[in-house]
């Protein structure tokens, strides 16, 4: 084998392998199987529910108090409609709710093949109506703390929409942790906006790779002000045909380390008026179009000036 793509491939494999969260005992455990699932059945692992759509609509119409786990088998997983959760269950930093592959990287058992993939076919109620890109959405987590984690992520082919796999929209809501996940997207016929797209706090994007994305993450907006406790860590960015990481009203308590951001177009993106310092550490980030830009009025794109600075150790620009 080629030594180069050897070393990738062990490299792709370290980062989607992260230490284990702790997890305390489950009260209420979905399986989701595309293949032998029904949704009629329990989600039991021998009688799995067959759809996200299910087990989302199961978990939103719970009161039952403690964590949650909805775990994936292998296989294709078609998203024909936006899977929206939404329960009012006093989830905590612990006791959470966690979308997961049933093999994860850290198990010996664990291939590539066997992460659950997931693929959007929905159509927008507004497609075909207007000329205007239309948002649409794959997963949309409105509650606190939860952990998706072994997945994934393709875009969606419908033309002429701006698809996020990863949605949260409430600006108040915190603790949304994506780790050990794979978005892999192409420019034209699977498309992607942004991979992940999240209002509030506490967004922590940790041991992921994305390939040839639009945008990977964004670090949005928070109720009354910026936005904290937010993290980007030990992930690759390949190919980002906009921008790595953009941030937005993002604090500069922002952790952003042990990530290589490489042949994207811009490798940080921010709002115009942000003036922020952010602090970045033992990173590898080259052969990218433009290492810092800001976006404009009409979303115009412009490299940043001398203004803008980064508290940079330990960071790799070239070679």
């Amino acid at each position: 084998m080629n030594p180069w793509k050897k070393m990738t491939i062990y490299t792709i494999l370290i980062i989607l392998t992260a230490i284990p969260f702790s997890t305390s005992v489950f009260a209420e455990t979905l399986v989701v199987d595309s293949r032998k699932g029904a949704d009629t059945n329990p989600g039991t692992d021998q009688m799995p529910i067959k759809t996200f759509k299910e087990a989302a609509k199961r978990i939103n119409n719970s009161t039952e108090r403690g964590p949650t786990v909805i775990r994936v088998a292998p296989g294709i997983h078609i998203l024909d409609e936006i899977v929206l959760i939404y329960n009012d269950r006093p989830y905590t930093e612990h006791d959470r709710l966690i979308i997961e592959a049933e093999i994860l990287p850290d198990d010996p058992r664990w291939k590539p093949e066997l992460m659950p993939i997931i693929l959007s076919t929905g159509l927008p109620q507004d497609w075909g109506k207007t000329d205007e890109p239309i948002d649409y959405t794959g997963f949309k987590i409105e509650i606190n703390h939860v952990t998706i984690r072994g997945l994934k992520f393709l875009g969606n082919p419908t033309p002429e929409i701006w698809y996020y796999p990863i949605f949260r929209e409430g600006k108040d809501l915190d603790d949304l942790v994506v780790t050990q996940c794979l978005f892999t997207m192409d420019g034209y016929a699977v498309p992607s906006n942004v991979c992940i797209l999240a209002n509030g706090h506490g967004l922590v994007v940790d041991h992921c790779v994305f390939y040839n994305c639009r945008n990977p993450v964004v670090f949005w907006r928070a109720e009354n002000g910026t936005s904290h406790g937010n993290a980007m860590t030990h992930c690759i960015v390949d190919g980002a045909y906009t921008s790595a990481v953009w941030v937005c009203d993002t604090g500069e308590d922002f952790e952003f380390h042990h990530n290589i951001i490489t042949r994207c177009r811009y490798a940080w993106m921010r709002d115009e008026d942000n003036k922020r310092t952010y602090r970045l550490h033992d990173c590898i980030i080259t052969e990218n179009t433009y290492y810092s830009g800001k976006c404009g009025a009409n979303w115009k794109l412009d490299p940043t000036g001398p203004d803008i600075t980064f508290e940079e150790e330990n960071v790799i620009k070239s070679g």
